[in-house]
Parts: C-alpha cells; structure tokens; sequence
C-alpha cells in the first residue's frame, strides 16, 4: 500500500492512484489544471521553435491562418460583440495599455517588459 504525502502544488496530503505509485500532485481539479498549465509551460520551454517550423519552411501559412482567423471573425461577430460586453471593463483596460505600448513602439521610445523597440510590425486591432 502507497503511504499518503503532500501535493506539490496544494500540499494538502493525498493517497496516490494505486496505479501511478510515482503521483506526487493530487487529484483536486485546480491542482490538474495547474499541473497541465506547468507541463506545457515546460514543453514550450524545450521546444522553442515548434510552433515556428510551418512559418518558416511554407511561405503561405501564415497568409492561410490569418485568413481562417477573419472567417471565423466574420461567422461569429456575435460571439466577440457579447464577449466585450461582459468583459468591457477589462477590454478597455487592455486596448488602452495596448494602444500605449503600440504608439511608443511607433515613435521608437522603450516599452516597459519589452526592451528596446526596433520595428513596430503591423497594424494595431481596431478598437470596440
């Protein structure tokens, strides 16, 4: 029999699965979830590049998955009109903080947490 220790994330004690001997995080759906979030936090920590390899080796991806974007915009304008009404507090808090850092960058002053500007890099989203 498995002797019960403490979660990693919660440490609240727990008995591990009899069939994961080796389980050091509970089974609390908060602990999963945070267990998932740090496992992909890690795997992306490892493979830098993997969401880059398409970008770089097909000319047309990224035309293709801006384009699947706008369609799905377009079906479901709905959707994102209800969206920013419930969320409108903090919609507007991030199009102004995102306005700000956009308009820096423009100018070619520094963005705090970004480093130096070197290339502003596309339009800004229009506002709701």
């Amino acid at each position: 029999m498995v002797e019960p220790r403490a979660c990693k994330i919660c440490g609240k004690s727990f008995t591990p699965n009899k069939y994961r001997p080796n389980q050091n995080i509970c089974s609390s759906i908060e602990c999963q979830y945070q267990r998932q979030l740090d496992n992909m936090k890690e795997w992306r920590g490892r493979n830098p590049n993997y969401f880059k390899y398409k970008e770089s080796h097909d000319s047309s991806w990224k035309q293709t998955c801006k384009q699947r974007s706008l369609d799905w915009r377009k079906k479901h304008m709905d959707y994102l009109k209800l969206y920013r009404e419930e969320h409108r507090d903090r919609h507007r808090e991030y199009m102004r903080d995102y306005m700000r850092n956009y308009r820096k960058k423009k100018k070619g002053e520094d963005v705090p947490g970004e480093g130096p500007a070197q290339d502003a890099g596309g339009s800004a989203p229009a506002a709701a």
